[in-house]
């Protein structure tokens, strides 16, 4: 049966991990397909994608696509994706939107401007234990938040300050602007109104000058949280812990060298209920294995937005371009509180 809504064409900008992990995950989703690759410093993929390869995205026609995912480095991301939306297509541009909020606002008005949604690849909302308890806090299952706590820390490798991702240039900032902001997306989500009460940072291992491990406290009302991320903890890690006044989830695991995707879920003073025995013999768990598909599922999820040309409705939607702007914003007002 003929797609009423067409086969989109999709062109990915920039060709590292990333964008070769959403390469593959559109050969993966029904009606998108893609059309073309663009990074100026990796060898021809076209073999492996089946796709033409440019290594300028001046080289390539607007009309010869129809929506682009830009996964380039930070230094890079904001003018290729501006280059997009002036042309007229719509973009999932990898986190964070932009390296300032100027950034940000400059992408976020042209996006405004065109018929069809453009998102931001916070893609941890689509983590399966995560999304459980993301879901679980929009529904009110946990009742009134207290405690929010999230880690993550990346164990890293004897080269990791050859690369970009450590380098202040390339990278624009340190661990906080890199994956930190994954935690701050989510924080968002959960709390959209807390406010930073203490950030603290630490340098000096890697020879590059950028904050290696970042712990920021945050309240509001009745509720406390944290967020710590690390380049130098030396065991990949990723946990989220929330507690209400009814009950708590606490996720774990990012799938691969991260460990396996747990969720456990529990109801306050379960363990007083007749026969529940202890408080962990109450707890429903859950174990969603190693394989990570959250980039694909996020994907999957802005393929139908731009194909409807529908914002998505729910809990766990991929992150707007207001959302990820939100997200650059407090991140920069952290870094303005950096010792």
């Amino acid at each position: 049966m003929t797609d009423p809504l067409g086969e989109l064409r999709v062109l990915v900008v920039g060709y590292g991990l990333i964008g070769r992990q959403r390469a593959q995950a559109l050969a993966e989703l029904p009606g998108a397909r893609l059309v073309g690759t663009v990074d100026p410093g990796v060898p021809d993929p076209s073999a492996t994608t089946g796709a033409p390869h440019h290594p300028d995205l001046a080289e390539v026609e607007p009309e010869g696509y129809d929506a682009a995912i830009v996964a380039a480095p930070h230094d890079r991301a904001t003018d290729l994706a501006a280059a997009v939306l002036q042309a007229g297509r719509p973009v999932l541009i990898e986190k964070p939107l932009g390296v300032t909020v100027g950034q940000a606002d400059r992408l976020a008005q042209l996006a405004g401007a065109l018929p069809k949604p453009s998102f931001v690849g916070y893609n941890y909302r689509f983590l399966p234990a995560v999304r459980i308890l993301l879901e679980g806090v929009c529904s009110g299952r946990f009742g009134r938040l207290r405690n929010v706590d999230l880690l993550l820390g990346h164990g890293g490798h004897p080269s990791s300050a050859e690369g970009w991702k450590l380098d202040p240039v390339g990278a624009g900032g340190g661990v906080l602007l890199g994956a930190g902001v994954h935690l701050l997306d989510l924080l968002l989500t959960m709390a959209p109104a807390i406010e930073c009460t203490d950030v603290q940072a630490t340098r000096g291992f890697w020879p590059t000058g950028i904050e290696e491990d970042v712990v920021a406290t945050f309240r509001r009302e009745q509720l406390l949280a944290t967020v710590r991320i690390s380049h130098i903890r030396w065991v990949n890690t990723f946990r989220v812990e929330l507690v209400g006044d009814d009950g708590y989830a606490i996720a774990q695991g990012r799938g691969g060298n991260y460990g396996p995707m747990e969720l456990r879920i529990g109801r306050r003073w379960a363990w007083s209920e007749p026969g529940a025995g202890s408080q962990s013999e109450t707890e429903e768990r859950s174990d969603f294995g190693s394989e990570n598909a959250s980039l694909r599922d996020e994907l999957a999820a802005v393929l139908r937005a731009w194909r409807t040309g529908a914002q998505p409705v729910g809990p766990i939607h991929p992150a707007t371009m207001a959302e990820g702007k939100a997200v650059t914003a407090l991140c920069e007002a952290l870094y303005g509180r950096l010792p």
